[in-house]
């Protein structure tokens, strides 16, 4: 979720209600059904120096807390982009061997469940 947090917050400011929307389009649903998951790595990346915050105007509720990207966050993420990048690279290299081998080890023997 980390890196799709950095990449939205390199778009766009964003506070941690859109930030959890965005990531939960994106599958982490985590970020909606358990806010505090997301909450945490906003205040390490903050921590980290990776983002700064402040606080906006309040209005019917508390005020929200809006999230940017600082330029040690940028460099970050163009380091967790390369590093997902190779992880990238290696994945398809993976499912290329597994395919090859589940389409031998069709045609080879019959499949068994994992309980037997």
């Amino acid at each position: 979720m980390e890196p799709f947090v950095l990449l939205s917050l390199a778009e766009t400011p964003a506070h941690g209600y859109e930030l959890a929307q965005a990531v939960a389009a994106l599958g982490f649903r985590r970020a909606t059904d358990d806010p505090s998951v997301l909450y945490k790595l906003l205040r390490g990346l903050e921590d980290q120096g990776y983002l700064s915050s402040e606080w906006g105007a309040a209005g019917a509720g508390p005020p929200p807390r809006t999230y940017r990207l600082t330029r040690s966050g940028r460099a970050y993420l163009d380091e967790r982009a390369a590093d997902l990048e190779r992880q990238a690279r290696r994945i398809k290299v993976f499912l290329g061997r597994y395919r090859r081998l589940g389409a031998t080890a069709r045609t080879a023997r019959p499949h068994r469940s994992r309980a037997g």
